[in-house]
C-alpha cells in the first residue's frame, strides 16, 4: 500500500505536526496524498505526504473519502 496515492473528494482530517506539536488540519477536496507508512485496512491511522509535509489520516477516511490516483502508462 505504500506509495499509492489518493485524491479526496471530501475534505478531510489531518494530523500534523507544527512546532512541535500535533495540530488538526483539513486536507481539502482535490488534493492528493501519497501514504508513505501504514496498512489500508483496519481503522488505524497512516502516513502520508500532503504538499510536502508528513501527516497522518485514518486508512477508513482514505477508503471511504478518496479515490486512488492511477498512474498514467507510458
Amino acid at each position: 500500500m505504500l506509495s499509492e496515492r489518493f485524491q479526496l473528494f471530501v475534505s478531510t482530517l489531518a494530523i500534523v505536526t507544527l512546532d512541535g506539536h500535533h495540530t488538526v488540519m483539513y486536507v481539502p477536496i482535490g488534493d492528493i496524498v501519497t501514504v508513505i507508512h501504514g496498512p489500508l485496512n483496519g481503522a488505524r491511522m497512516v502516513d502520508v505526504d500532503w504538499n510536502g509535509k508528513t501527516a497522518m489520516m485514518f486508512a477508513s477516511d482514505l477508503r471511504e473519502r478518496a479515490s486512488q490516483v492511477q498512474e498514467a502508462s507510458s
